[in-house]
């Protein structure tokens, strides 16, 4: 098995990609013993990446709700507005992934599973992505609970009577462990007002996906410090938007 391992390591050093991608996925399940197998697929991205992931995780992958963000945040990154990043509520790396292979991303995803894939995919495209499984909230409780979505892994949310419990951090706690950022990203299934509630610091820009239930909070706590450029509506959820704001600083 060691000798087989290190036949793969240097495999993965002359192999044309993606087929040094499947090397380094078939080394990862013989050292580690686990390998999301089954329905799993390959996702073609940016930058030379490409992410494994559930058929399920197609949308959350490829960003195909979302392209009008997407391409503003890439084109901020590529033209050297944004030098770093966090990303909360980073699934399986549609974001945090691509962007780490430009610059450097901390990703915040409380699911055990999906945080699984997410490091899979930061080591298979060798990322610039510190991953935390945790959760971002307001301050008022160490320790948040989530449910699972009987829809899509990305739609998992933070609920009092959910089975699964992270530490969660305020966004000020993680800019003085790992800031400042650029830009912040924030998509928390409808805990986007408490996430708020948490950050005091100025990034250059936000990123926020809202509903009808907080859009006005929002518009009404950030419009002092920050202008709105543009919204856009998410093709899959109804009344759910992306809401891409500028500091005026």
């Amino acid at each position: 098995m060691y000798s087989l391992c290190r036949s793969l390591f240097r495999l993965v050093k002359y192999a044309p990609k993606p087929l040094s991608h499947l090397l380094k996925t078939a080394k990862h399940r013989m050292l580690h013993k686990n390998w999301y197998a089954g329905n799993y697929m390959w996702f073609r991205r940016e930058f030379g990446t490409w992410l494994i992931g559930r058929s399920d995780h197609l949308i959350d992958a490829l960003l195909l709700d979302e392209p009008r963000t997407w391409n503003y945040v890439k084109k901020l990154v590529t033209g050297g507005e944004i030098n770093s990043m966090l990303d909360i509520g980073a699934h399986i790396g549609g974001y945090c992934v691509v962007l780490g292979r430009k610059i450097p991303v901390v990703a915040i995803e409380p699911m055990p599973d999906t945080y699984m894939i997410l490091n899979l995919n930061i080591k298979l495209n060798e990322s610039d992505v510190e991953a935390l499984r945790a959760a971002a909230y307001d301050g008022s409780n160490p320790t948040v609970r989530l449910s699972r979505s009987p829809l899509h892994s990305g739609a998992d949310a933070i609920t009092q009577d959910g089975t699964i419990e992270v530490r969660a951090y305020t966004v000020d706690e993680l800019w003085k462990r790992f800031g400042p950022f650029d830009l912040i990203k924030i998509d928390v299934e409808g805990a986007e007002t408490k996430v708020l509630r948490g950050l005091s610091e100025n990034p250059s820009y936000l990123v926020i996906e809202v509903r009808p239930n907080t859009i006005a909070y929002i518009i009404n706590s950030l419009k002092r410090k920050y202008r709105v450029l543009f919204l856009e509506k998410l093709l899959r959820a109804k009344g759910v938007w992306n809401m891409i704001f500028k500091s005026k600083n």
